[in-house]
């Protein structure tokens, strides 16, 4: 995740005798933070439709009095709590801080009356300020923006008696400090923006002249966690780039070509199913909709015919047995629409929220509805790249953890990602280019397992294991997996030159039987190599002797 540090703007000339103010702009998505912030300013310095999970930082100078530091912090889902909040989100709420060293004077808290704060978004706006630390309500202002809420309302404090208990509560943390703001003219009314910068300074001169500091542990601690999240981010694309090079090489001599592929998309309910299924087919987004019954469309998209079939959602923290039975019946029947089967499953999980273990478990409940080898023919696309503007997907994977991380291993770390609204076309050719050359890989090899443990042991682990642990385990796997790599890379070669060899032309039956033929060659073939070729079948063994002992 990369700060706009790098392209901050300085929109007049500072002068000697200007105060300096820093301020840190803090509210949930589409409060209207950009707006503020070109209001304070008088100028066009932040982007309305640029949403990201970084800071932004933008300087001005006000009425020859004061020399503005801006920092727009990115907002969260008004009703979800911090533990449903991207980590990168999280982060980035504590590096706003260390954006205006030596500390904001300030913390404008922004709200739209249009939107009434609930019981719950309140609590949101409460839980997501005190991640900043203690005392940071002493430094906070609340800024109503100026709404039609105003046509009923004369005052503030007449909407709070009819209808703001939750703002009035949130305003009394802050000690009373409030201020109206109209965004509807950046350029008009300086005086508005004059009495909220004076309210700054009797608010700092009530703190004693102190600025805000965030806890430099904390500081330290987030600031190394990102170091480790972009490090870890570029190597898994570097990793996915090689694996596709290495997939090319080995297929180069063999063209793999579907003229049809079918589709099955599966995921909770609200993940983007049915925006991901338009924005495949090139169908331009309308009203959302629920989807209540599996559906089939198709339509060319580019060399391919692609049939999709969309399935119904699941709510994103449930079990499989809470799941309504029309429901699962529904995923069930998703397959038969696609008959003899899907070339791939598409599981959507969205980029806007956090990734946790309870999502982990239900997705594997819900995706063992279909076949016992389900994993071998999925592949994860992340929607709604669009709210995670100016961070990679990696970054986004690598920031939300090992839950997310044993899901991507599950696909053999197959993954794609759509920015929704979007009609960039080539991020469709992307993912169909992957999933057939997921067929035609899948057509060749087939890794054999029981699922359910494999399951509950990555689990396990993955509740259990220090960081000690999962620094060994990192080091194992380092060892073996060049010569695993080799190993089945020869597989592959030796399969593909075989006559006969399954087409891709039809998709997989999602069954064992299809696989059968190749098993026997692939045992034959290891019974010929094995006084020449080292063995790694102790490979898994050492792992899973390793892990158990965490």
């Amino acid at each position: 995740m990369e700060s706009d540090t790098g392209e901050e703007k300085s929109y007049t000339e500072n002068s000697n005798c200007c105060k300096e103010i820093r301020i840190v702009l803090l509210g949930g998505k589409f409060c209207g933070k950009s707006e503020t912030g070109n209001t304070i300013l008088g100028c066009e310095g932040f982007d309305h439709e640029d949403e990201t999970v970084g800071n932004t930082v933008r300087h001005g100078e006000v009425a020859g009095r004061w020399r503005v530091t801006l920092v727009e912090s990115p907002g969260w889902w008004k009703t979800l709590y911090p533990d449903e909040t991207l980590e990168l989100t999280k982060m980035a709420l504590i590096q706003s801080v260390c954006l205006c060293a030596p500390g904001p004077h300030a913390f404008l808290l922004v709200v739209d009356l249009d939107s009434i704060l609930e019981e719950k978004s309140g609590k949101s706006v409460e839980e997501h300020l005190e991640l900043l630390g203690d005392g940071v309500w002493n430094h906070t202002l609340v800024l109503l923006k100026y709404g039609t809420w105003q046509q009923t309302y004369t005052t503030v404090g007449e909407y709070m008696e009819k209808r703001g208990k939750v703002l009035r509560r949130i305003v009394e943390k802050c000690s009373g400090r409030s201020h109206i703001l109209n965004n509807n003219n950046y350029k008009s009314s300086r005086t508005q923006v004059i009495v909220l910068l004076e309210k700054i300074e009797k608010m700092v001169a009530a703190n004693g002249g102190k600025l805000f500091e965030v806890d430099a542990e904390v500081a330290q601690d987030v600031e190394r966690r990102m170091t480790d999240v972009n490090k870890k981010a570029k190597e898994r694309e570097m990793g996915s780039k090689a694996d596709r090079d290495a997939l090319r090489e080995t297929y180069k001599d063999e063209m793999y070509h579907l003229p049809e592929i079918k589709l099955l998309l599966a995921g909770w309910f609200l993940s983007g199913k049915t925006r991901v299924a338009d924005t495949i087919l090139g169908i331009p987004l309308g009203e959302r909709k629920r989807t209540h019954h599996s559906e089939l469309r198709q339509s060319q998209v580019g060399r391919w015919m692609v049939q999709l079939v969309d399935t119904p959602g699941w709510l994103r923290f449930s079990s499989l047995k809470d799941t309504p039975e029309m429901v699962k019946q529904e995923i069930i029947r998703g397959v038969s629409l696609c008959s003899p089967g899907p070339h791939a499953i598409i599981l959507v999980v969205s980029a806007s929220v956090a990734f946790t273990k309870a999502h982990l478990r239900s997705i594997r409940e819900h995706m063992s509805l279909l076949a016992p080898d389900v994993w071998r023919h999925t592949l994860v696309l992340f929607s709604w790249c669009d709210s995670i503007g100016g961070t990679t997907v990696e970054q986004f994977i690598e920031s939300e953890g090992s839950a997310l991380q044993l899901l991507l291993r599950k696909c053999n770390n197959r993954y794609h990602s759509f920015n929704i609204r979007s009609d960039d076309r080539t991020q469709v050719t992307g993912l169909l280019e992957k999933i057939e050359w997921m067929v035609a890989e899948n057509s060749i090899l087939r890794l054999s397992a029981n699922e359910t443990e494999k399951w509950e042991e990555e689990e396990a682990v993955t509740e259990t294991m220090s960081p000690l642990g999962e620094s060994l385990v990192e080091m194992f796997e380092n060892v073996y997996k060049g010569k695993e790599e080799d190993l089945i890379m020869s597989l592959r070669r030796i399969l593909v030159r075989q006559e006969d060899t399954h087409s891709i032309s039809q998709p997989p039956d999602m069954s064992d039987e299809e696989c059968e033929s190749n098993e026997r060659k692939l045992s034959t073939w290891l019974r010929e190599q094995q006084c020449t070729r080292e063995d790694t079948s102790e490979y898994h063994s050492d792992l899973e002797s390793l892990w158990s002992n965490q």
